[in-house]
């Protein structure tokens, strides 16, 4: 087994180390992107139906009654 010395340096005060394997790491990273994309995916949402709820209370929304309406 090698052994590693690491500066007291590197590591801030009151602070813990861990080592882990770079695949379970690298696992680590994409999650944590994964879940970042999905709540900038909630936001958006959640923005869209405040719009559409604001535009329908002001009456700025059309009724359609059929798809040939449209045009």
């Amino acid at each position: 087994m090698a052994t590693i010395t690491i500066s007291k340096n590197l590591i801030p005060a009151n602070d813990d180390l861990v080592i882990i394997p770079r695949k379970q790491y690298e696992r680590f990273l994409s999650a944590g992107r994964q879940l970042e994309k999905r709540l900038s995916e909630e936001a958006d949402i959640d923005e869209a139906i405040a719009v559409y709820k604001k535009e329908k209370k002001q009456g700025k929304l059309k009724v359609l009654k059929s798809f040939t309406s449209l045009r």
